[in-house]
């Protein structure tokens, strides 16, 4: 059953208003994403005649976007995508390691997107192979899945990466294959620490090489000294990385992924109303 009200719905009826309200700060990335899920599966992009071979009834399809921000585009790419990793999991429990920034890091990686969220991925997958190849923690290669998310359910922008990892893996010699203790991966605490080390060793390479941009409110961290002093605040603080409990098996992983991956911001599904110009969500 269609949901009773659209992301579309909100841009058909509040688009207008909102580009000419935002018309500064909006950029032409973000008015092709509207107009396209507004255009989503409606005679705008054109349709096909479905016809039945033993009845003769037909029906029109319209044709859909594509545009993976659409809320109604992603359940065939997510299927496709989960299919292609199914060949890829293993007869092992997995666990499921997220590693998050601080929020002062988060306003940097909001003014410069692509330079930052591969920092995240460099850092995080760095530090999970470091640690997993010690002998003290486990002394095996590691292979991992990882999802970047960037909001969290209120919308607010958080970047983190997800990673799913095989609780184990082959010997550095390549000899056998080694497996974590039944519920307990590796220690987040060591994690946390290489991880800020790794991601800040990134994010001065990335300033000293002219990498970044800073504008508005962050201005003043184009100056190297302030820049400078931003670092050192961050390295006394405490970074979050946190493993959930293992997978029961394959399944389980995959129904996992499928809640994040090819996932838009905010689903048809959460919207709850639309009146007085404001928009109700779970």
């Amino acid at each position: 059953m269609a949901p009773a009200l659209e992301v579309a719905d909100i841009f058909r009826r509040h688009g207008e208003a909102f580009r000419q309200a935002r018309a500064g700060h909006l950029g032409g990335v973000e008015r092709r994403i509207m107009g396209a899920i507004t255009a989503c599966r409606t005679a705008l992009l054109g349709g096909h005649v479905e016809q039945c071979d033993d009845c003769g009834a037909t029906r029109i399809a319209y044709n859909s976007c594509r545009n993976r921000h659409c809320p109604k585009c992603q359940g065939l790419a997510r299927a496709q995508w989960l299919a292609q990793r199914q060949a890829e999991l293993l007869p092992v429990p997995y666990f499921h390691v997220v590693f998050t920034v601080p929020a002062s890091v988060g306003e940097i990686a909001f003014q410069n997107k692509a330079a930052l969220y591969a920092m995240l991925f460099r850092a995080a997958a760095e530090t999970l192979a470091t640690i997993a190849a010690d002998p003290r923690h486990l002394g095996a290669k590691l292979g991992m899945t990882m999802v970047l998310h960037t909001w969290g359910q209120t919308l607010q922008h958080h970047p983190h990466v997800h990673c799913v990892v095989p609780g184990g893996g082959p010997s550095l010699d390549g000899t056998r294959w080694v497996t974590c203790r039944p519920t307990f991966f590796l220690p987040v605490r060591v994690l946390s620490r290489l991880f800020r080390r790794l991601f800040l060793r990134e994010l001065k390479n990335g300033f000293g090489a002219g990498k970044l941009r800073f504008f508005g409110k962050l201005a003043n961290l184009a100056e190297p000294l302030a820049f400078a002093r931003r670092l050192g605040e961050l390295r006394r603080r405490d970074w979050v990385v946190y493993a959930k409990p293992p997978f029961g098996g394959p399944e389980q992983v995959l129904a996992y992924l499928g809640r994040y991956t090819h996932r838009v911001a905010i689903a048809n599904s959460r919207l709850l109303s639309l009146a007085d110009g404001k928009v109700r969500f779970t």
